[in-house]
């Protein structure tokens, strides 16, 4: 029985090597690879472009966070903390 086993498991290794070893598929040839790497560059630059638009803050927000700063300056130099800070910036933001 444990030949049986042994020589069962040696038959399992062995196509297991072999399939392991066998070529998946066929090299790409040049002009499939040049396609490709066109393809992947062109994706490339479209991420880095729309990276790009999503950084710059429009000038509603850029506003948004000059008023937010002035706030904060405020609140600071009234040493408020906590809830009454939140509020306080609520409202100066707000107004």
């Amino acid at each position: 029985m444990k030949g049986l086993l042994a020589a069962l498991f040696c038959v399992v290794l062995g196509a297991a090597l072999v399939a392991c070893g066998q070529d998946k598929g066929k090299a790409p040839t040049a002009k499939e690879a040049t396609t490709h790497a066109q393809k992947k560059a062109t994706k490339v630059q479209k991420k880095a472009s729309k990276k790009e638009q999503k950084k710059a803050p429009t000038l509603a927000q850029k506003k948004q966070q000059d008023r937010l700063g002035e706030c904060n300056k405020q609140a600071s130099l009234k040493n408020m903390k906590g809830e009454d800070r939140r509020r306080f910036i609520s409202s100066c933001v707000g107004a």
